[in-house]
């Protein structure tokens, strides 16, 4: 496992750093030992090509258990971490947004997504890619991710679906 995973720098990469950086100083620390910890279990998908996941995921799932431990109900842990997600993926979907309505967007996207997708996915991860779609869309099966193998076995499942609902940006024409 390499240098980079290491708590304080994947928190620091991760969707939810804004909001680690308001708790208090005992529960930072806490969740810092827990994302450690966590590496270390899933240390199998720990590779250069499941970083960006990795910081997103450990960070979720430390803040959601230190949460609770701390006096969170399971259903608020819950909606602090999904909605913290989402204030920090919002000012990229506006930007998609926009950009989707540039007239080399589409061809862009067709081309740089499975580029992205093939560089940016380590073990874990397997795909199906579909060539019968029309000019302005692109589609893909996710058949295996590191997001369902790793939160399913932590019974964290419905973690899962923070991570789903925000790959669903509205980037077509409206």
């Amino acid at each position: 496992m390499s240098d980079k995973y290491k708590s304080d720098i994947m928190i620091k990469k991760s969707r939810h750093i804004n909001y680690f950086n308001t708790l208090d100083k005992e529960i930072q620390n806490e969740v810092l030992k827990r994302i450690d910890e966590l590496a270390q279990e899933e240390k199998e998908y720990c590779d250069k090509g499941n970083y960006g996941h990795m910081c997103n995921m450990l960070s979720l799932v430390a803040i959601y258990e230190v949460l609770q431990k701390h006096g969170k109900s399971e259903e608020e842990a819950f909606k602090i971490v999904s909605e913290e997600m989402f204030k920090f993926i919002q000012p990229n979907r506006d930007k998609f947004q926009k950009m989707s309505k540039k007239s080399w967007f589409w061809w862009a996207i067709q081309k740089i997504v499975p580029f992205g997708f093939k560089k940016l996915s380590g073990t874990g991860w397997r795909y199906t890619w579909h060539n019968d779609t029309q000019k302005n869309e692109f589609r893909f099966e996710t058949n295996e991710c590191i997001y369902q193998k790793i939160l399913f076995k932590r019974g964290l499942n419905k973690l899962r679906t923070t991570f789903l609902s925000m790959r669903y940006y509205k980037l077509w024409r409206t």
